[in-house]
């Protein structure tokens, strides 16, 4: 009966150090846990602003497009004046 019980508190000490490792464990990948998603919504936050900057490029390269091609009508407008002027010169 002896051997029993000793056989038991054994098993049942051994439970004990499980359970305190695993609740250990758990506390720590907790502790991970908060710290990644903490860190993805730093980076939905970056992708956020990445989204925004890259939508006002788009808008200021479309603006740039739009002046060049007005620049190329006023310069053939004025080369088309100069040719007349000279002709008249």
């Amino acid at each position: 009966m002896d051997s029993n019980l000793n056989a038991l508190e054994a098993k049942v000490l051994a439970a004990v150090d499980l359970i305190k490792e695993l609740r250990e464990e758990n506390e720590r990948l907790g502790g991970r846990c908060t710290e990644l998603e903490a860190g993805v919504q730093e980076l939905q936050d970056d992708n956020d602003r990445l989204k925004v900057e890259l939508d006002e490029a788009r808008h200021s390269a479309a603006d740039v497009e739009m002046y060049e091609v007005k620049r190329k009508e006023i310069e053939d407008k004025v080369g088309g004046l100069l040719e007349q002027l000279e002709a008249l010169g």
